[in-house]
Parts: structure tokens; C-alpha cells; sequence
């Protein structure tokens, strides 16, 4: 480091600048503004939960005024999905709209539908997910068939609050909904998807 007396001349006699705590603080604070929002945008997300399409599952206590707190995984959210897992997504009827829904079926499942969907089954097709309300009422595929696995940004991991329900979401297709799902994997003739 240099003394005053290397500096040019012009530099003589500046001192630093000396900052009061609280300012070192907020700059030290505010530095570390892009590191946060990079990893709420892309890593972990903490969200409020609205609507009844996944009722018991969420918002059990709804009609107390209670509403959940659920943390979203959003880093890698569309890699390895599976059967049961909680997802949120872009509508693939309005993409100003985020649905909250359960992954019932993936590529290759068949899937025995339910009303309103015109046909009785279909298979998933690639990169595709059916996913259903836990609701009875949910709008979901059942209403707008599968939907793009690229319209998933994230995965539901915890409950955050409540603090009575805190902990991991429930991973594990109800058995009413397993039981009109083939996996893929357990046909005996697969489906070739193209």
C-alpha cells in the first residue's frame, strides 16, 4: 500500500472515506441483494397456498381462516419427476395463471380418466405429466388433458405453516387414484411414443 508521500500530487491529503457502521452494514447487506434473488427466482421459493383443488392435502383448516405456507424447489424442478409428487405449473389454458396439482401419470402411463375428459383412458405422451386435483372439483387434466412436463416450475417440498402441520408434503398417489394408473414401466406391451 501506498504512503501519502508516493502518491501523486494531486492525492496528497485525501483521506479515506470512513463510513459509520449502520452504512457498512446496509452496503454489506445490499450486496448481497443479487445473490438472494437469484436463489428465490431459481433455486427455493416460500409461497401462500389459495384455492381448494388440492383440499385435504392443503388448506385443511381453510374455513378457520388458515391458509398454508408451502416451500417450492424450483432448481432442476422438471428432472426426475415422479408419481404422486406435488407440482405448481404454468395453466396450459392461461399462462398468466400458476396451478398447484398432484402428478398422477408419466410418459407411457396409461390413465383411466375421468369425467369430463371425452375418452375412457390415454396414454401420457412424452414429455408429458396427467396431473390431478386431490379435490374432487380440481380443474385439471381431467379437464384439459396432459400437460408439457416444460410448464413445471417447480416442485412442492414442505408446509411451512401451520406449525401443526409442519413438515415434508405427502409424496404417495391416494389408492383411489393409483388404481387407475399402468405405469409405464409395468406394461406388458409398451406404447411406442413419438
Amino acid at each position: 500500500m501506498s504512503t501519502p508521500d508516493q502518491l501523486s500530487p494531486k492525492w496528497r491529503g485525501i483521506r479515506p472515506l470512513k463510513l459509520p457502521l449502520a452504512a457498512k452494514v446496509s452496503l454489506g447487506v445490499l450486496s448481497w441483494l443479487p445473490v438472494a434473488i437469484f436463489f428465490f427466482d431459481n433455486v427455493y421459493h416460500v409461497s401462500w397456498v389459495s384455492g381448494r383443488s388440492m383440499y385435504p392435502t392443503f388448506l385443511p383448516d381453510s374455513n378457520a381462516g388458515m391458509r398454508d405456507l408451502i416451500l417450492l424447489k424450483k432448481w432442476n424442478a422438471k428432472k426426475d419427476l415422479k408419481r404422486g409428487e406435488i407440482v405448481v405449473y404454468r395453466s396450459p389454458v392461461d399462462p398468466e395463471i400458476t396451478a398447484i396439482k398432484r402428478i398422477v401419470g408419466l410418459q407411457g402411463d396409461v390413465v383411466f380418466t375421468k369425467k369430463p375428459f371425452p375418452l375412457d383412458e390415454v396414454v401420457v405422451p412424452r414429455n408429458h405429466v396427467w396431473v390431478e386435483g386431490d379435490d374432487i372439483h380440481s380443474h385439471d387434466s381431467n379437464h384439459f388433458g396432459a400437460i408439457s412436463a416444460h410448464l413445471i416450475q417447480a416442485k412442492v417440498t414442505h408446509i411451512l405453516w401451520p406449525f401443526s402441520r409442519l413438515g415434508a408434503v405427502e409424496k404417495e398417489l391416494p389408492s383411489s387414484t393409483r388404481r387407475r394408473v399402468i405405469p409405464a414401466e409395468t406394461r406388458m406391451f409398451p406404447v411406442v411414443i413419438g
